[in-house]
């Protein structure tokens, strides 16, 4: 038989942040104040760090390291663990009068808290990885159901066999020893018996259904871990989510990392900061004199306002700095329908896109975000709808002023269908993958993009 998953491995993996969180805190700031005594509000700050990070360890699920788990998994979870133990840290003192850390202090023990623990997950991460392709703490495992999706299984297991998993082959009414059979439906009694099986995986839709209650029966009589593989066709499987209605299983289709509260949160703060430093720093002088300028042109609004599509389906008005003659098809129409009725100061301000810039007031009031699928105009949101794959897709988020799209190259004029439809893969890709590092870096390719220019932007 193998060897069972490891029941230390959350206690390790717990032990070892506790003892760096208390050689930092709780030592470190001893060593900060001369060794003086602690008192009271020390053991109570002490006691509440302590319970704070074991609260932010259970809501982010960091207690175990299982055997998928990516490293970047890793860093990112901590990540915002870190966060919010910051602000959690920080809160303490509000709360209580306290002899604080010094501010110098602060950024070292944070940065080098947060160094430690990296270093301590990864160290973890390769002495269970090595563990494992030694041969331990593996899983004997079977497939039940021979089809393409299945094959994948197979190949998986065996390509990556640092995970701690032994696949011998299929079950299947299908007789090809090069496909790996192991026997018949008949047999998979003997088969989970004679090879110690550890996990079943049922490829569920090529399991015949006349044979299901049979093989139910049969996996009952062991002490298996039963997995489903479905077969979810075009549909994503990136971010599948499991609910119960009674009895009845559902899997929640697209739910994506920014459905949790905490990524929404995180994104909402990061939000908030950047349109308010964007609002106080640039457009409280860049908007007086652009309005000037505009006086003096044609005696019109500095502002542009158009009905946009945002998240759900719901409707808002976005802002942007006026490049064109006022027309009265702008909802029906794009800029690129009127471009004899852009301005010389419009040509500029779309060129640079800084006309995108008053955008930071939708984010502030949390109509858009910073990062996002673009929002389109309601009528080419009821064309696309119907005609462009996953387009609705789009709109499980806040719009955004920038996004994966558009650092690709996918911004401005839609001439063809493929257009829209690369934007489209790039902005679900964005949604299904999305992590605050990706928006970090997403920002700093937008600035690398307005520095070299775009042939879109015009």
């Amino acid at each position: 038989m193998a060897l069972r998953y490891s029941k230390y491995i959350p206690f390790i993996s717990l032990s070892g942040d506790y003892l760096l969180l208390n050689i930092m805190f709780v030592f470190g700031f001893w060593l900060e104040s001369d060794y003086q005594i602690f008192g009271a509000k020390h053991i109570l700050f002490y006691l509440y760090l302590n319970i704070v990070w074991f609260i932010l360890i259970v809501i982010f699920g960091a207690y175990q390291i299982g055997r998928n788990t990516q490293k970047k998994a890793i860093l990112f979870t901590y990540l915002k663990i870190i966060i919010f133990f910051f602000f959690l840290f920080l809160m303490f003192f509000q709360l209580v009068e306290l002899a604080y850390y010094p501010r110098d202090f602060i950024k070292f023990i944070f940065l080098a808290f947060f160094t430690l623990l990296i270093l301590w997950k990864y160290s973890l991460y390769y002495a269970f990885l090595y563990y494992r392709k030694k041969g331990f703490n593996y899983r004997n495992v079977i497939i039940l159901g021979y089809n393409a999706k299945s094959n994948e299984l197979y190949r998986y297991f065996n390509n990556n066999i640092w995970y701690g998993y032994k696949c011998f082959g299929f079950v299947d009414d299908m007789e090809n020893d090069s496909k790996h059979i192991l026997g018949n439906w008949r047999n998979l009694g003997k088969i989970i018996q004679s090879l110690s099986i550890d996990e079943v995986y049922l490829s569920w839709d090529s399991i015949p259904k006349e044979k299901l209650s049979e093989i139910t029966e049969v996996l009952s009589n062991f002490p298996l871990k039963v997995m489903i593989v479905p077969d979810l066709g075009s549909f994503s499987v990136k971010n599948i989510e499991l609910t119960n209605y009674g009895n009845i299983p559902i899997l929640e289709m697209h739910p994506g990392p920014l459905s949790y509260w905490y990524n929404q949160l995180l994104k909402r703060v990061f939000d908030l900061v950047i349109s308010s430093l964007v609002i106080v720093l640039v457009l409280s002088w860049l908007t007086p004199i652009l309005f000037i300028i505009s006086y003096f042109i044609d005696h019109k609004s500095v502002f542009f306002s158009q009905k946009r599509t945002s998240i759900n389906g719901k409707v808002f008005t976005i802002y942007k700095y006026r490049s064109m003659t006022i027309n009265k098809e702008a909802e029906i129409k794009d800029t690129f329908s009127f471009n004899e009725r852009i301005t010389t100061l419009g040509r500029f301000l779309r060129k640079t896109s800084i006309d995108e810039l008053p955008q930071f007031y939708n984010v502030f009031l949390g109509n858009m975000t910073v990062i996002g699928p673009r929002p389109h105009m309601l009528v080419h949101t009821e064309q696309f709808r119907k005609t462009v794959k996953h387009f609705m897709l789009r709109h499980t988020i806040k719009p955004g002023i920038t996004g994966l799209a558009q650092i690709n190259g996918f911004r401005g004029e839609i001439k063809k269908l493929s257009d829209i439809n690369n934007r489209v893969e790039l902005d679900v890709q964005y949604i299904e993958n999305w992590s605050f590092a990706l928006d970090l870096k997403i920002i700093l390719l937008t600035f690398w993009v307005l520095v070299k220019g775009q042939k879109e932007a015009n």
